[in-house]
């Protein structure tokens, strides 16, 4: 059986990283919360 690398972010982690841009939290801080890539939540932030 294959393990999925990559799984897309779920709505609770969107509210997450949209709440600590709000408090100014740098983007590599929000990606080691979140145990998730820095591109990935840059990815986010930049839609």
């Amino acid at each position: 059986m294959e393990v999925k690398k990559h799984r897309r972010l779920t709505r609770k982690e969107r509210v997450q990283i949209e709440t600590f841009l709000n408090e100014k939290k740098s983007r590599t801080c929000i990606a080691k919360t979140l145990k998730r890539a820095r591109s990935t939540s840059t990815r986010e932030v930049n839609k």
